[in-house]
């Protein structure tokens, strides 16, 4: 054994040989045996400091720097002395063993020299002989060609297209030996299924053995447990089938689990309790973080940190941390608005409910409050009241509705009336789901999964993560200024529900949260560069953000001042319902001599085709308004109205008939005066209810229900004398609905 001095690198000596025994090398020349290190060992180029061997074989070298040195410039020096220890091996064409350590007192770094392994990494401390001998076993090369001659949809065939395209850009990024990757995908496209199928290809290939899913909150860590042990791997077989598949409950850690699924704050409590139980940085080689923007942040870093670990950061908010901390390594992106057009998620539309008091605050007892010192120095029932009863005048019956409230005071005052403006309902109607409450996994099952509650006030307990699909409106009576946590909550509305025929979710706006949010518009947080704004971002708001005195302003009735749905344009901004007709009604004028359908609608109806109505939609969509029949019937209030009465309308017709109206009318006037047999009278009653639906009329559509149950084209020409007579009856009604 060399002699110690007292001089840097000898006291950095003594801090690595602590670091050694702790990870469970022995000192050889002490204790003796075959697996452990041995100081100053042999290689033709001198001696290095340590060497690392199992089973009587030196696998690693370890070469000791003071802790002024740079430890990662050692790693040129280390290499040097793996190539010429003499092993007998050849890893990667000249080493003769496959890893290299360097370390100060302060940090230690790590590499892996063969040839398909990653690349180097600073690591908390020295990995334990057995995981070392895993990494030995790991055959990098092998599993790589296995990911790469074995199709994605061939392990599973059931992926939507851009989970393919993750998993793709995430294997395209293993090939290149990356250790850190960041998936960004929105809200209810499925990234927790994705997770499944990459977990089950890692571990198949042999390219890791086990495998992390971390989560921030435990009805998150259950809905995770549930899907990665009945993903299907095969006929009749699920993954948990296969690998031991387990969570961390109750402060117990499963060892002999293949994967292991934690919350980040139950990892944590772990980690920090290593007296009781030691948790080695090489007991995983694969860690997914879900809602990773979280996962990032102060304490729970250290979690991400403790492990050298494979590192996949899954989010659908990314922000500019969020990115930093993945080496940049963004592999792969799916925005909110490209899986609305693959018909993953649901579009969203909003309403606004402006009151007096949350547009201009109030003077209350000598003191001037803003609309921002509600719910932190200021309480108005009645404002919350005149919220919950515009609501329910708004909002269907029955419809699973999220409402977001400042803090769990504000939020059990919300409950309070709620219960009352739906007092006729069922008791278990409208429940508050924050941390205070008993039992809240329970209730956020029962919220998912049961008819009742319909109304669940929370804070941000169910703000992220939290799949409940039938959710059909979210009310924001709470302010933010993150957004990241804005578009979080907004994901919980996002989601299909084939079981209910959703096809959008609403958007209730108490408190001009969407205007805060309009240089950033929902699910598009992100700069030129593809990172969220981080003054419009930031870490999760405490749901304990409680004041310790606040007024009650109990005397003060509050009035409504506006009540509408608003109308987003392409760069963000909200128009109100008047607005959005002025720019409609302004567009259809200027381009009435423009646009072909607008003047075969007022010139020469009866030549109006589908072709025409597809390309009048087209262009309507393209215009920064997004003009559509749907929306323009909410700013009307013409919910009967279809686009060619708006189009009338603004330019000049005052009535607003719907389409029933306007097609009942041009039958009565063209069939007055005019005799048929009953036989015609039936087929005339086909043509109107298909005016109705389709607003033009041709040939080809007498091959398809309803007509062709009665006989199609040729016996309706029958009915009517001939074809010719059938092209004349087409052609006027044609025009005269139109005309209507």
């Amino acid at each position: 054994m060399a002699d110690k001095g007292t001089d840097p690198e000898d006291e950095a000596r003594e801090v690595i040989d602590t670091q050694l025994k702790e990870a469970g090398w022995k000192d050889l020349e002490e204790e003796g045996g075959d697996t452990g290190f041995e100081r100053e060992y042999s290689t033709s180029s001198g001696p290095v400091d340590y060497a690392l061997l199992v089973s009587g074989k030196p696998i690693a070298v370890v070469e000791a720097k003071e802790a002024q040195k740079d430890a990662y410039a050692a790693l040129t020096q280390s290499k040097r002395y793996a190539q010429d220890i003499g092993t007998g091996e050849n890893y990667a064409g000249r080493y003769g063993v496959p890893f290299v350590f360097t370390a100060n007192s302060d940090e230690v770094w790590f590499q892996d020299l063969r040839e398909e392994a990653p690349r180097e990494r600073k690591l908390r401390s020295f990995h334990r002989p057995d995981g070392l001998e895993q990494f030995l076993n790991t055959d990098y090369k092998a599993a790589k060609e296995w990911l790469e001659d074995t199709p994605i949809r061939e392990s599973d065939s059931n992926l939507w297209d851009n989970q393919f395209e993750a998993i793709q850009s995430i294997e395209e990024s293993l090939q290149e030996n990356k250790r850190r990757m960041l998936v960004q995908m929105a809200t209810g496209t499925g990234k927790t299924r994705m997770a499944c199928a990459q977990t089950y290809r890692l571990l198949k290939s042999g390219y890791v053995n086990s495998v992390l899913f971390l989560v921030d909150r435990n009805s998150l860590g259950n809905q995770a447990e549930s899907a990665f042990k009945n993903y299907d791997v095969g006929p009749a077989m699920k993954l948990s089938d296969i690998y031991i598949i387990e969570q961390v409950e109750d402060g117990v850690y499963p060892e002999n689990a293949d994967i292991v699924i934690a919350t980040l704050q139950g990892m944590y409590s772990l980690l920090e309790n290593h007296d009781e139980l030691d948790i080695p940085q090489d007991a995983f080689d694969f860690i997914i973080s879900d809602e990773s923007h979280r996962s990032i942040y102060g304490d729970w870093r250290v979690v991400l940190n403790h492990f050298d670990a494979l590192q996949l950061g899954l989010t659908a908010t990314p922000a500019t941390h969020t990115l930093s901390y993945f080496n940049e390594n963004w592999v792969y992106q799916y925005g909110y608005w490209q899986a609305v057009d693959d018909g993953h998620v649901v579009p969203y539309e909003t309403y606004r409910i402006q009151t007096g008091i949350t547009m201009d605050g109030l003077y209350y007892e000598d003191e001037e409050y803003e609309p921002g010192d509600l719910e932190n120095k200021i309480t108005v029932p009645s404002t919350n009241r005149l919220i919950a009863e515009e609501f329910r005048k708004q909002s269907g019956e029955d419809e699973k509705t999220l409402v977001f409230a400042k803090n769990d005071r504000h939020a059990t005052e919300l409950e309070k009336i709620f219960r009352e403006v739906y007092s006729d309902k069922d008791d278990r109607y409208v429940k508050k789901i924050t941390y205070t409450t008993d039992d809240p996994d329970g209730w956020i099952k029962r919220f998912r999964n049961q008819k009742y509650p319909k109304i669940a006030v929370t804070v941000d307990m169910v703000s992220t993560g939290v799949d409940v699909k039938p959710i059909e409106n979210i009310i924001f009576i709470r302010p933010t200024r993150s957004a990241v946590l804005y578009n979080q909550m907004i994901g919980r509305g996002t989601r299909t529900c084939d079981e209910i025929g959703k096809e959008k979710f609403t958007i209730y706006d108490c408190i001009g949260i969407v205007d805060y949010f309009s240089e950033t518009p929902p699910f598009n947080t992100y700069r030129p560069d593809g990172t969220v704004d981080e003054e419009k971002s930031g870490q999760k708001e405490r749901e304990d953000d409680e004041d310790d005195e606040i007024i009650v302003a109990d005397d003060v009735q509050d009035h409504l001042e506006f009540s509408g749905y608003m109308f987003e344009t392409k760069d963000g901004q909200e128009l109100r319902p008047d607005d959005y007709v002025t720019h409609f009604e302004r567009y259809v004028r200027q381009n009435q001599s423009e646009i072909e359908a607008i003047k075969i609608i007022m010139e020469s109806p009866e030549a109006l085709k589908r072709k025409h109505l597809r390309e009048l939609n087209r262009k309507l969509q393209d215009e920064p308004e997004k003009f559509s029949e749907e929306k323009l019937q909410k700013a009307y209030g013409q919910e009967m109205t279809d686009i060619i009465g708006f189009i009338k309308h603004a330019l000049g017709e005052d009535e607003f008939p719907t389409t029933e109206d306007r097609v009942e009318r041009a039958f009565s006037a063209w069939m007055q005066d005019k005799d048929f047999t009953e036989q015609e009278r039936e087929w005339l009653n086909l043509l109107k209810r298909h005016f109705v639906q389709e607003k033009v009329i041709k040939k080809e559509d007498f091959n398809y229900v309803p007509f062709s149950r009665h006989g199609g084209w040729n016996s309706a020409a029958e009915a009517f004398g001939g074809e010719e007579e059938l092209k004349d009856v087409l052609q006027e009604l044609n025009e005269d609905v139109i005309l209507a």
